[in-house]
């Protein structure tokens, strides 16, 4: 059984607008949530002691390794087990989106 992740660098972390990610999805017919993948691959690869594969997130079927990573990565800062984040992922994104950049907003704000 694997421990759980932890935060080790708080400062990795930056406050994203939901709305806004939102509207930049819309505007760019559904690539945004690419782009959204890598970088918080590489904001929970610096921000935690797991180490992911940010390039994963936008090499299609590959991304389903990313979001794995993420998931699992994102455990401290959501207060999620990885499994439902993961499973949400791959079936309804919006939500693991969501729990996942709320929570890193909330690291983010605690700084």
């Amino acid at each position: 059984m694997s421990e759980t992740p932890q935060i080790t660098d708080p400062s990795a972390f930056s406050e994203s607008s939901l709305l806004l990610q939102v509207v930049l999805t819309v505007l760019t017919l559904g690539l945004y949530p690419l782009y959204w993948t890598y970088k918080t691959a590489k904001k929970l690869d610096r921000g935690t002691d797991q180490n992911l594969t940010p390039i994963l997130a936008i090499i299609p079927l590959a991304n389903i390794i990313a979001f794995w990573q993420i998931s699992e990565a994102a455990e401290p800062a959501t207060d999620k087990d990885a499994m439902p984040v993961f499973l949400l992922f791959l079936f309804f994104g919006i939500i693991s989106w969501y729990w996942v950049q709320s929570g890193i907003n909330s690291v983010a704000t605690q700084q």
